[in-house]
């Protein structure tokens, strides 16, 4: 088995364009979000101009109502003209896939019940032939391309054979649980509704943590800052990476007010958003994938989760990601006062509460 770590878009999309060309059988890519700018229209060439009779594409309904970050039926957004025309666009790009013979569909129709509002299908996976798969947290936007990212290039006919069967089963509308174990590499396909049974694994191996705990993301939260509090109080050194620039501000403010209840060292990621999801464990257990560490996809998003322990793959994450962006962040400022930690708490007790009752 070989794994490659892609840091940003140009390696990823460097390495699927080749892919993408030189694939004969297949071509299968689920992304959470696809819209109809530049790098919309560069995967939307790619399957164009691919000679792989069976090519598919799938997206997260998620956007079809949000394009670049914006809502777009949102007051402010509704008259918004770039906002529409890109809508436009994606809608006319969509058209002409399907009109040459790509496969388009999209996962987890909206509906009126609070799970059919808050579930999202947040995989982002590509399976080429029976040679190469791709898992990650890169959209095919050009905002989310703009950002710091991650992917993960797998070469093994069997971790291939696991991720098709799970790109499959989506395609068809039905979300699986799945679980399959390689030669260094643990695979979890999450169906969005048993997620903490795969997830107590990376709680319990954040609890067995002996040395350090290297995390970024860029939206952590219960139930596993909690853990790496514990962590961090019994000695264990742990250092967060989370952008200063977060697209999702709340985000940046829960990080400063937990890490201001411990020890954690919280670094924020300077100049650009950092998208990327990787937690090392003592300098051996890698944990990527599609999923961030927060509550949305611990609870309800359909996702897909790596452990790897790998040793070559651990020390490239290591040299490529833990080492330079640890060098581009800066110390957060951490201090909180009692009532605002104490709220902090409160909200997430009662957001636990209202998802174990809703959905």
């Amino acid at each position: 088995m070989k794994i490659d770590v892609l840091v940003g878009f140009d390696q990823f999309w460097s390495a699927l364009k080749a892919d993408i060309a030189s694939a004969r059988q297949s071509v299968l890519v689920q992304t959470f979000a696809f819209e109809g700018d530049a790098v919309g229209n560069e995967l939307a060439a790619a399957f164009l101009s691919a000679r792989a009779p069976e090519r598919l594409l799938l997206a997260d309904s998620f956007t079809k109502v949000v394009l670049s970050d914006r809502f777009r039926y949102s007051p402010a957004n509704l008259l918004n003209d770039d906002l529409r025309r890109e809508a436009r666009e994606t809608t006319a790009r969509i058209r002409e896939l399907k009109q040459a013979g790509v496969g388009v569909r999209f996962t987890n129709p909206y509906g009126f019940t609070p799970r059919r509002i808050l579930s999202r299908n947040h995989k982002k996976l590509v399976v080429i032939d029976d040679r190469a798969a791709y898992v990650g947290g890169i959209n095919f936007s050009e905002h989310n391309a703009a950002w710091h990212d991650m992917m993960l290039r797998i070469e093994s006919k069997d971790v291939v054979d696991f991720l098709r069967k799970d790109f499959r089963s989506t395609w068809s509308g039905r979300d699986c649980a799945a679980r399959g174990d390689f030669n260094g590499l643990e695979l979890h396909a999450l169906d969005g509704h048993s997620n903490r049974n795969a997830f107590g694994r990376v709680l319990s191996l954040i609890d067995d943590a002996n040395r350090s705990i290297f995390v970024e993301s860029p939206y952590i939260t219960f139930p596993f800052y909690e853990r790496l509090r514990t962590a961090a109080r019994r000695g264990v050194a742990v250092q967060i990476v989370t952008p200063e620039l977060n697209n999702w501000n709340y985000f940046g403010g829960y990080a400063r007010l937990e890490s201001a209840c411990s020890e954690i060292d919280l670094r924020l990621y300077q100049g650009r958003m950092t998208h990327l999801k990787g937690m090392l464990i003592d300098d051996e257990i890698l944990i990527a994938g599609s999923s961030n560490f927060d509550y949305f996809s611990y609870r309800v998003y359909q996702e897909i989760l790596a452990i790897i322990t790998d040793p070559d793959t651990v020390s490239s994450f290591r040299d490529r990601v833990v080492i330079p962006d640890l060098a581009n962040a800066k110390s957060g400022d951490c201090e909180a006062g009692i009532a605002a930690r104490q709220w902090l708490g409160i909200q997430m007790k009662l957001l636990d509460a209202a998802f174990t009752i809703l959905t």
